[in-house]
């Protein structure tokens, strides 16, 4: 109840178009054609503060959410990571939402703790990043296989058709959680890079200039604990939901 309340729109609130990872959980996913998560949750109260209401748009997939953002179809994506490639198209807040360690998934067939890539096959999504030294190693790999969702990815490798997926650990875990794979899948020791996930604005946006204060209001929600509080929260709520 407190959270619905914390994220109520005034009636004259101008409305906004927002998207993002359609199964990322606890950061964000689709739930009954909504997104919803840590990052919708913020997006919503930072741009309630400006006078802002946001229609969370599920776009299929990730890479799509991206594509709409940079051909100007939504005016935020709730939550991005940071490289090179996509500062070219997108504008990062200052402060991140959270911080995320991502690691290898690989399946029970494979005894090593330590990653062994070489004649592997690398399973990721349409548009995944995980920082620009892991993307450059990825462009480099010859055995990459891409899918359009996690669930895809997660039981291509709890089959053994892929040998490993790179992904936050939190996400990871409640994600083989949830479809009943912590038997076959598991995460390597090896931690790959952490990354930070900020909201993004296409260049041009209309909310550019209200930047610095969404950057302010983030760093203070991250000092008060608020954000692990809602973490907390989605996990929860992403565990026990459909």
């Amino acid at each position: 109840m407190l959270l619905g309340l914390l994220l109520a729109q005034p009636a004259s609130a101008r409305t906004l178009l927002a998207c993002g990872h359609p199964m990322y959980p606890p950061l964000s996913w689709a739930e009954g054609g909504e997104l919803v998560g840590i990052a919708p949750h913020l997006a919503r109260r930072l741009l309630a503060e400006q006078g802002y209401a946001l229609d969370l748009r599920v776009f299929g997939n990730w890479e799509r959410c991206q594509l709409a953002a940079r051909q100007g179809k939504v005016d935020l994506i709730v939550a991005a990571y940071k490289t090179r490639g996509r500062e070219q198209d997108f504008l990062f807040s200052d402060t991140p939402i959270i911080a995320d360690p991502v690691v290898l998934f690989t399946h029970r067939g494979r005894r090593a703790q330590a990653p062994e890539l070489d004649g592997r096959t690398l399973g990721l999504l349409f548009g995944d990043s995980f920082g620009d030294a892991f993307d450059r190693q990825a462009a480099q790999h010859p055995r990459v296989e891409r899918v359009s969702t996690g669930e895809q990815n997660f039981h291509k490798l709890a089959r053994g058709r892929i040998d490993y997926m790179p992904i936050g650990l939190t996400t990871g875990r409640l994600q083989a959680r949830k479809l009943g794979l912590t038997e076959q899948v598991f995460a390597l020791d090896h931690l790959l890079t952490v990354e930070r996930y900020h909201l993004a604005l296409p260049r041009g946006s209309v909310l550019a200039p209200l930047l610095p204060a969404l950057s302010e209001r983030l760093r203070q929600l991250t000092e008060d604990k608020y954000i692990e509080h809602i973490g907390r929260h989605y996990e929860h709520r992403y565990l026990d939901g459909p």
